[in-house]
């Protein structure tokens, strides 16, 4: 990421002081989230905005200016609220924007320091919280949220979720979409030709690729399970698997089994060069159980790739079935393989698809379009009116918290 990216820009207005805004974030490690922070941080208006971060975690990994690491150990859970009340006070930013249950701490922390406003947002869960919350965590999460100005979430399953876990009312949560470069990700026949070339694939070959942390939500050994399918019924494949994690050993053990596709399917690692990768591809697959708004599924979309997803989460806000893209139930291999077949035998279908995948991506989730979200939401806690919202923010926040006695 060139953290010296031309910042997009809402409207003409321009703020005299820079509203001082911090993210707090578990890491900056490769990620959905981290990526939505890192894209902020190069799209929105400098002279409007002047961010830093506050990681948790250390990442090993290239840095933005500015970002301040608590070096809170990975596998050990702490309170954090103490410490990041200090840093709070010493840093003075008249925003705190905290992300998922890993810093929600930040929201009291905030209160506690004193912050102008603050903000939390959900952009998605892992295996541990798909499913009921324990009552303590939604008592926490309830309280978290009571000390917010703005709680939003990155797709609408998410906050319907979160509505039927703690008993709260639609309007008290905002929607706001990822987005994505569609000038960085865009069709490249050039690139395509180059890395195509590279995997060995002839004209006719269906590349199905998928781009993804090896995590265990991520479920890519149900995409080993639809290839390999797909493989004995015929089709020319070769599969493509761009990303790392602690998945890694036991895909490569599942593989091992199946000769015959561990010798069409690679895996790149983790990549800088994800567009290109994507450029490559016919298909791409996204098996994920659970997801928010997946950005490498915008990506994909973007390149003008024919998606084919779970039907969970944000992927139901994005793949119009049979119109942008394919939805599938979740962990359903046997349903990827048999529209991979069709596919491959359909190029007309296949290209019809794809078209308007990067069409859908255009119109409706362009980075310009989140970015202009963000700065309006940023713009609005700071203004003239903020007054007026906080005080009414404060009775809705009481309400939440006298609920609890009886929650």
């Amino acid at each position: 990421m060139n953290w010296s990216q031309k910042s997009v820009t809402s409207g003409n207005h321009r703020a005299a002081k820079p509203i001082r805004v911090m993210h707090v974030v578990r890491t900056l490690a490769t990620g959905g989230t981290e990526m939505v922070v890192r894209r902020l941080i190069c799209a929105l208006d400098p002279t409007r905005f002047q961010q830093s971060v506050c990681t948790l975690v250390a990442a090993p990994v290239s840095q933005p200016p500015h970002t301040i690491c608590l070096e809170r150990s990975a596998e050990k859970a702490a309170f954090l609220v103490p410490q990041l009340t200090r840093l709070f006070r010493r840093e003075r930013p008249d925003i705190i924007h905290s992300r998922n249950w890993a810093t929600i701490e930040a929201t009291l922390a905030a209160k506690l320091a004193g912050i102008r406003a603050i903000v939390h947002s959900e952009h998605g869960r892992d295996l541990q919280t798909m499913g009921p919350q324990p009552r303590r965590r939604r008592i926490f999460r309830r309280i978290s949220y009571a000390c917010a100005d703005r709680v939003f979430c990155v797709s609408e399953e998410l906050r319907e979720f979160y509505c039927e876990q703690l008993g709260m009312k639609p309007d008290f949560f905002d929607v706001i979409p990822n987005g994505v470069d569609v000038r960085q990700f865009s069709p490249n026949p050039r690139m395509r030709s180059q890395v195509r070339a590279k995997l060995a694939a002839g004209p006719h070959t269906m590349v199905v690729g998928t781009v993804g942390r090896l995590d265990p939500v991520k479920d890519h050994i149900t995409l080993l399970r639809a290839a390999e399918v797909a493989l004995r019924k015929g089709v020319d494949l070769k599969l493509v698997i761009v990303g790392e994690g602690p998945q890694r050993a036991a895909l490569e053990n599942q593989l091992s089994r199946t000769p015959h596709l561990a010798r069409r399917t690679v895996f790149t690692g983790e990549s800088k060069n994800v567009a290109d990768w994507l450029n490559s591809f016919d298909l791409f697959v996204l098996p994920s159980v659970s997801e928010g708004m997946s950005n490498t599924l915008l990506e994909a979309m973007a390149v003008g790739i024919t998606p084919i997803a779970t039907a969970v989460g944000g992927n139901r806000e994005v793949v119009e079935h049979e119109l942008s893209g394919l939805l599938v139930p979740s962990g359903d291999a046997k349903q990827i393989s048999e529209f991979i077949v069709q596919l491959a035998a359909s190029p007309e279908w296949l290209e019809s698809l794809g078209k308007r995948a990067r069409e859908r991506i255009v119109t409706q989730f362009s980075i310009e379009r989140m970015v202009n979200r963000y700065s309006e939401m940023y713009s609005g806690l700071m203004d003239s009116e903020r007054a007026h919202s906080s005080a009414h923010s404060s009775v809705k926040r009481d309400s939440y918290v006298r609920d609890l006695r009886n929650y």
